[in-house]
Protein backbone atom coordinates (compact mmCIF):
# COMPACT_ATOMS: atom_id res chain seq x y z
CA UNK A 1 0.00 0.00 0.00
CA UNK A 2 1.81 3.16 -1.05
CA UNK A 3 0.52 6.80 0.83
CA UNK A 4 0.34 8.24 -3.06
CA UNK A 5 -2.32 5.87 -4.26
CA UNK A 6 -4.40 5.98 -0.99
CA UNK A 7 -6.36 9.33 -2.39
CA UNK A 8 -7.08 8.22 -5.59
CA UNK A 9 -8.59 4.30 -4.18
CA UNK A 10 -10.41 6.05 -1.32
CA UNK A 11 -12.10 8.67 -3.97
CA UNK A 12 -14.19 5.34 -4.86
CA UNK A 13 -14.83 3.93 -1.47
CA UNK A 14 -18.00 3.60 0.15
CA UNK A 15 -19.13 6.33 1.72
CA UNK A 16 -20.50 5.01 4.78
CA UNK A 17 -17.44 3.36 5.45
CA UNK A 18 -15.08 6.57 5.13
CA UNK A 19 -17.79 8.22 7.69
CA UNK A 20 -17.43 5.99 10.38
CA UNK A 21 -13.46 5.91 10.09
CA UNK A 22 -13.79 9.89 10.16
CA UNK A 23 -15.89 9.81 12.90
CA UNK A 24 -13.29 7.55 14.65
CA UNK A 25 -9.90 9.55 14.05
CA UNK A 26 -12.08 12.97 14.75
CA UNK A 27 -13.47 11.73 18.37
CA UNK A 28 -10.37 10.11 19.48
CA UNK A 29 -7.16 12.22 18.01
CA UNK A 30 -6.18 15.77 18.04
CA UNK A 31 -7.32 17.14 14.72
CA UNK A 32 -6.09 20.13 13.27
CA UNK A 33 -7.44 21.90 10.11
CA UNK A 34 -5.02 23.43 8.05
CA UNK A 35 -6.49 24.23 5.12
CA UNK A 36 -9.80 24.63 4.81
CA UNK A 37 -11.67 22.39 1.78
CA UNK A 38 -10.70 24.97 -1.18
CA UNK A 39 -12.23 24.17 -4.68
CA UNK A 40 -9.98 25.43 -7.15
CA UNK A 41 -9.35 24.21 -10.99
CA UNK A 42 -5.95 22.68 -12.14
CA UNK A 43 -5.02 22.10 -15.59
CA UNK A 44 -5.13 17.86 -16.68
CA UNK A 45 -1.83 17.08 -18.06
CA UNK A 46 -1.96 14.07 -20.70
CA UNK A 47 0.26 12.21 -22.52
CA UNK A 48 0.15 11.93 -26.43
CA UNK A 49 0.94 9.04 -26.96
CA UNK A 50 2.06 9.36 -30.57
CA UNK A 51 5.16 12.18 -30.04
CA UNK A 52 5.42 10.74 -26.38
CA UNK A 53 5.21 14.50 -25.18
CA UNK A 54 2.84 16.11 -22.67
CA UNK A 55 -0.17 18.55 -23.42
CA UNK A 56 -2.88 20.28 -21.47
CA UNK A 57 -6.37 18.53 -22.41
CA UNK A 58 -8.14 21.30 -20.07
CA UNK A 59 -9.07 22.37 -16.27
CA UNK A 60 -10.67 20.34 -13.91
CA UNK A 61 -12.52 21.17 -10.60
CA UNK A 62 -10.86 19.59 -7.56
CA UNK A 63 -11.36 20.47 -3.83
CA UNK A 64 -7.99 20.12 -1.57
CA UNK A 65 -7.48 20.27 2.21
CA UNK A 66 -4.69 19.70 4.64
CA UNK A 67 -4.92 19.16 7.88
CA UNK A 68 -2.47 17.99 11.25
CA UNK A 69 -3.19 14.63 13.06
CA UNK A 70 -1.34 14.03 15.52
CA UNK A 71 1.57 16.16 14.68
CA UNK A 72 1.68 14.94 11.36
CA UNK A 73 0.13 16.44 8.05
CA UNK A 74 -2.46 14.93 6.03
CA UNK A 75 -3.21 16.31 2.57
CA UNK A 76 -6.12 15.26 -0.30
CA UNK A 77 -7.42 16.19 -3.54
CA UNK A 78 -10.44 14.71 -4.91
CA UNK A 79 -12.62 15.39 -8.06
CA UNK A 80 -15.20 18.33 -8.63
CA UNK A 81 -16.73 20.41 -5.45
CA UNK A 82 -16.64 17.82 -2.52
CA UNK A 83 -15.43 19.74 0.51
CA UNK A 84 -16.54 16.80 2.96
CA UNK A 85 -14.72 14.32 1.29
CA UNK A 86 -11.78 16.34 1.00
CA UNK A 87 -11.72 16.68 4.63
CA UNK A 88 -12.52 13.12 5.55
CA UNK A 89 -9.58 12.30 3.04
CA UNK A 90 -6.99 14.55 4.55
CA UNK A 91 -7.68 12.79 7.99
CA UNK A 92 -7.29 9.52 6.57
CA UNK A 93 -3.88 10.60 4.89
CA UNK A 94 -2.12 12.12 7.88
CA UNK A 95 -3.48 9.39 10.23
CA UNK A 96 -1.38 6.97 7.63
CA UNK A 97 1.61 9.27 8.43
CA UNK A 98 1.69 9.36 11.33
CA UNK A 99 0.90 5.36 11.38
CA UNK A 100 -2.14 5.56 13.76
CA UNK A 101 -5.31 2.82 12.26
CA UNK A 102 -3.11 1.59 9.75
CA UNK A 103 -5.08 -2.00 10.22
CA UNK A 104 -8.23 -0.18 9.42
CA UNK A 105 -7.27 1.95 6.59
CA UNK A 106 -5.57 -1.34 4.80
CA UNK A 107 -8.41 -2.68 4.91
CA UNK A 108 -10.31 -0.56 3.81
CA UNK A 109 -8.31 0.41 1.27
CA UNK A 110 -8.34 -3.67 0.00
CA UNK A 111 -11.71 -3.89 -0.46
CA UNK A 112 -11.28 -0.73 -2.01
CA UNK A 113 -9.50 -2.11 -4.63
CA UNK A 114 -10.98 -5.39 -4.81
CA UNK A 115 -14.07 -3.36 -5.90
CA UNK A 116 -12.46 -1.27 -8.49
CA UNK A 117 -10.82 -4.36 -10.31
CA UNK A 118 -14.32 -5.95 -10.23
CA UNK A 119 -15.50 -2.95 -12.03
CA UNK A 120 -13.11 -2.39 -14.57
CA UNK A 121 -13.53 -6.40 -15.27
CA UNK A 122 -16.96 -6.05 -15.35
CA UNK A 123 -16.90 -2.98 -18.38
CA UNK A 124 -13.93 -5.11 -19.73
CA UNK A 125 -16.89 -7.67 -20.60
CA UNK A 126 -19.02 -5.16 -22.20
CA UNK A 127 -16.75 -3.70 -24.23
CA UNK A 128 -15.40 -6.95 -25.61
CA UNK A 129 -18.80 -8.33 -25.96
CA UNK A 130 -19.04 -5.39 -28.72
CA UNK A 131 -16.10 -6.35 -30.16
CA UNK A 132 -16.29 -7.15 -34.08
CA UNK A 133 -14.32 -9.90 -35.94
CA UNK A 134 -13.84 -7.89 -39.61
CA UNK A 135 -12.30 -11.01 -40.60
CA UNK A 136 -16.28 -13.12 -40.74
CA UNK A 137 -17.35 -9.78 -42.69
Amino acid sequence: MNRRDLNFVFQNSDKNQLNRLYEKISSEQKVIVIQEPTSQTIMLPVKDPVSGGTFYAGEVLVTTSTVEVNGSKGWAMVMDDNPELSLILSMIDGCFASGLYTDLIESLYISTLTKISDTREKINQMVNSTKVSFDLM
